[in-house]
């Protein structure tokens, strides 16, 4: 019984690698991104929902460039700092 257990978790791993190490993935953004996005003097825009790390937020909302990063973007959302992944508008920093 503890060798199918065994394999049938190691064959989950094998298959979806990053959905088990997903939510221990933390994205190191550089203290010249957050000094720059602090910075900034940038009117905020409301949304219904909360906005946290991993979320994406929406296409609605624009989002500005960050000099010499172009790997980042930024928005302020409800009054919070958001660096967001500039590709894929996926939420990897929120600075309150």
């Amino acid at each position: 019984m503890n060798k199918v257990l065994y394999a049938a978790l190691v064959a989950g791993v094998v298959a979806h690698p990053s959905s088990v190490f997903a939510q221990s993935a933390v994205v190191a953004v550089p203290s010249e991104v957050e000094t720059y996005v602090v910075q900034e003097k940038t009117p905020s825009v409301k949304i219904e929902r909360e906005v946290i790390v991993g979320s994406e937020l929406p296409d609605a909302i624009e989002l500005r460039a960050v000099p010499k990063f172009n790997t980042y973007s930024y928005a302020v959302v409800n009054n919070r700092r958001v660096i967001v992944e500039a590709k894929t508008r996926k939420v990897i920093k929120v600075i309150d």
